[in-house]
């Protein structure tokens, strides 16, 4: 159980990334050089390779749904490397584009899912956004974790 626990974890870093890269990034451009590896590493990307594996199993995907799958992720992570490298954006629309590329990257996931696959999908990604949320909201106050979404 543990193991899944981690899986999800995960699932969540991935779906979060785009979400939250843009703010890690912002801190570390605008903190002093005082760290060495800051500039160079301001969050870990997980593998789309291992994504797809854990995905493949969790939906029973087939060989065709997860060779497709793969490309989607690796095609989402280039482009989210270059909005995050491109430092003439603004905080606000480096966000954006990476919410953007976020969206495309789930419609094409649903495309090539089956209904039943889709449903799965969508649960997964909702119980990880819950997570999320829990989590945030055990960090510090607990009076208010269902307002903030996860911008």
């Amino acid at each position: 159980m543990n193991r899944l626990a981690s899986r999800f974890a995960l699932l969540g870093l991935v779906l979060g990334v785009l979400g939250l890269a843009p703010a890690a990034f912002a801190q570390d451009s605008s903190a002093p050089a005082d760290s060495n590896n800051a500039p160079a590493q301001p969050h870990r990307v997980p593998d789309p390779q291992r994504q797809a594996a854990h995905l493949a199993k969790r939906l029973g995907l087939s060989d065709d749904q997860t060779s497709k799958l793969t490309t989607i992720l690796q095609n989402r992570q280039q482009q989210a490397a270059a909005v995050r490298s491109d430092s003439s954006l603004a905080p606000q629309d480096r966000r954006a584009k990476l919410r953007s590329i976020q969206q495309d990257t789930n419609t094409q996931i649903n495309s090539l899912l089956t209904p039943d696959q889709q449903k799965q999908y969508a649960q997964m990604k909702q119980n990880m956004k819950d997570r999320r949320q829990n989590s945030r909201g055990t960090g510090g106050s607990t009076d208010g974790s269902s307002d903030n979404d996860g911008h």
